[in-house]
């Protein structure tokens, strides 16, 4: 009765990571993967940015 209980497990948790697997592959954003539209994004956003490192002190 055990036997059935640990291969039903194995299979489950198998056919989830197949099926996590392909989500990583295909829908990346999906599963919290920065795929190529999120750096688009990133992209489009940096293009207005200063070229400041970050090194100047705070005004204020």
């Amino acid at each position: 009765m055990e036997l059935w209980f640990v291969l039903g497990f194995l299979a489950v948790a198998g056919i989830s990571v197949i099926i996590y697997f392909c989500l990583m592959v295909f829908f990346p954003e999906w599963v919290g993967i920065t795929g190529k539209i999120a750096l688009r994004a990133e992209q489009s956003h940096r293009e207005g940015e200063s070229e400041d490192p970050g090194n100047t002190p705070i005004k204020g």
